[in-house]
């Protein structure tokens, strides 16, 4: 994720490994809901993250998930991004 420009919330040294929260990209085209239905209809379910003050969504990691299903993660992040034309991650 950080590969496309998304930050991490915690740093790696006090991630857990079970859910990763991002900032969520400062862009005003970045809608949570339309991120999540465009992600979603690509195979993925993300999480909102308002636990904090600061915008955020999360990824589950827990389970059975290899290198080449986060990859595809990413990559369907990715891509959903570029859909919504969102530039200010």
């Amino acid at each position: 994720m950080a590969a496309i420009g998304l930050r991490s919330f915690l740093p790696a040294e006090i991630q857990a490994p079970i859910i990763v929260t991002f900032h969520a990209p400062n862009d005003p085209r970045y809608q949570f809901k339309d991120f999540y239905e465009r992600v979603k209809a690509k195979g993925f379910i993300l999480y909102p993250g308002k636990l904090t003050q600061v915008e955020t969504f999360r990824v589950g990691c827990i389970g059975c998930v290899g290198p080449d299903g986060m990859q595809a993660a990413v990559n369907a992040v990715a891509e959903v991004l570029r859909e919504m034309e969102v530039l200010d991650i």
